[in-house]
């Protein structure tokens, strides 16, 4: 890394530091089953920040967080932005050779997990337990030799993992501005204050409960329910005992409800779904059963959020998201091949114009990349339409990006990984569809005689985090290609 250290004000990590200091609600954690008050909140916060400062966590370390969902996730973000290291945020269930890769490519020097997550010791130099009050714990630890990564050193900047649209994943840099502007974008829309209550089900470390779950009660002074063991049943449990009043949740989750038991959403004030696109059928059978409309939110890594569609606007959800946030700015521009494609006129990519945008992607090679027009605006990827009441509809997406539950896969990045293993010749990843309309990852594979499906699923284990793992794997003579080589993804199992 450079010695030049970034001291734009727009990096600053402040602002966010600035509502963690003046945070009132409450974290209930649920699978401790105690509550952290605003006091313990800050008490907890404090000593974490000494003991990383005392372990030798730098201003412009960067630091992988591996911390599912609960208090500690806001303490140790906030704790690791206070000593001004950078925290890489990434699943809580992603593998040590995972964890690995993101090290070496972007020269990660320290790792943060919850405590008792022993496997990551494989890629550690040393490691240490931290005692965060009598309740919890992380594990601080070393990567052997840190990747030297030339560029500007990044002084408290938080760094989230995006899949874009193509290519390997990026890394997004999302500082203390654009957070909290998301934030109130989210909280002017929605009317949200220290008054509410949300439960943190998408992963805290993901774009989407990040800005919805994290950084908006920070802002306001809202509790949060968390629990790292999601269920319907614990769901059931947590709006009878806690007063819950916004509820982000996934497509997928509204259809288990559909078939579960009754739950009482009496206290609830909004239902939101994002990650992929809310079947109309779906939504119209939920709010004939509960009476509860949802709410499609839309946004983006890069972004922040986007949309949020109102009460009314979830009447109509089949792709429509609502009109754009306070502070944001969206057009439609037809791509060069919308005929071939099949667009109707007003139909194109959306591009958003936003102040909770990043300020640029962080390339391997330390370079800070700004991928916007020279009017500001971000092109999504996304195929849209913009209706005459202003609200945005949302028809498909470009590229050969595969969307799991609301998380995104980039193909090259599961068949890179599958094309190290010994004795595979070639691979193709892509996209499929389940008859409930959700998409998966499948995978056809050339491998030399005795690779089985099951040594595949075991490698793909070991190497990826559970969203990225194929659920189909067809073993392949070679992969079909036309006389040009490129290969037939029609023709795939």
């Amino acid at each position: 890394m450079s010695s030049t250290l970034t001291s734009d004000s727009i990096w600053s990590p402040s602002p966010i530091l600035d509502a963690a200091d003046s945070y009132r609600g409450e974290i209930f954690d649920l699978d401790l089953g105690r509550k952290v008050t605003s006091d313990l909140f800050h008490r907890l916060r404090e000593g974490l920040i000494q003991s990383f400062r005392a372990k030798g966590i730098a201003a412009g370390d960067r630091v992988l967080v591996t911390v599912g969902n609960g208090p500690l996730f806001p303490i140790a973000l906030t704790a690791l932005l206070a000593c001004e290291a950078s925290p890489l945020l990434v699943h809580v269930m992603t593998p040590p050779a995972e964890l690995s890769r993101y090290a070496q490519r972007f020269g990660v020097k320290w790792l943060v997990a919850a405590g008792g997550d022993e496997q990551v010791d494989s890629v550690l130099e040393q490691h240490g337990m931290i005692l965060v009050g009598d309740d919890w714990s992380v594990l601080l630890g070393r990567f052997h030799d840190p990747t030297n990564i030339p560029g500007p050193i990044l002084k408290g900047v938080p760094l989230h993992p995006t899949s874009g649209s193509t290519g390997l994943p990026k890394i997004a840099l999302r500082p203390g501005f654009p957070a909290m502007e998301e934030a109130r974008h989210y909280t002017a829309t929605m009317a949200i204050g220290e008054d509410d209550c949300l439960m943190a089900i998408p992963p805290m470390s993901h774009a989407y409960g990040y800005g919805v779950t994290t950084m908006v009660p920070l802002l306001t002074g809202a509790s949060i329910v968390t629990t790292a063991k999601f269920s319907i049943k614990k769901l059931a449990q947590v709006l009878r005992e806690h007063p819950v009043t916004i509820l982000p949740m996934v497509p997928a989750h509204i259809d288990i409800l559909l078939f579960g038991g009754t739950v009482d959403f009496g206290r609830l004030r909004w239902m939101l779904t994002a990650g992929s696109m809310m079947p109309r059928r779906s939504a119209v059978q939920f709010r004939k059963k509960t009476g509860v409309t949802v709410c499609p939110l839309y946004g983006t890594t890069e972004t922040g959020g986007i949309a949020v569609a109102t009460i009314a606007d979830g009447e109509d959800v089949d792709g429509r998201v609502g009109p754009p946030m306070d502070g944001v700015e969206v057009l439609v521009r037809a791509p060069a091949d919308a005929k071939e494609l099949g667009l109707e006129p007003g139909v194109g990519k959306l591009h958003v114009k936003s102040s909770s945008m990043m300020t640029g992607y962080l390339s391997d090679s330390g370079e800070i990349l700004q991928p916007w027009d020279d009017e500001g605006f971000f092109e999504t990827g996304d195929i849209s339409k913009i209706m005459n009441d202003g609200t945005i509809h949302l028809r498909g997406r470009t590229g050969e990006m595969i969307n799991v539950l609301g998380l995104k896969v980039v193909p090259c990045e599961v068949e890179e990984t599958i094309a190290a293993m010994p004795g595979v010749r070639e691979v193709k990843v892509y996209g499929g569809k389940l008859a409930s309309r959700g998409e998966i990852v499948k995978a056809a594979v050339a491998a030399d005689p005795g690779i089985t499906e099951m040594d595949i699923r075991a490698y793909c284990d070991a190497n990826l985090v559970y969203y990225k793992r194929p659920h189909s794997v067809a073993l392949v003579e070679q992969l079909p290609r036309n006389p040009a080589g490129k290969i037939q993804v029609n023709e795939l199992p």
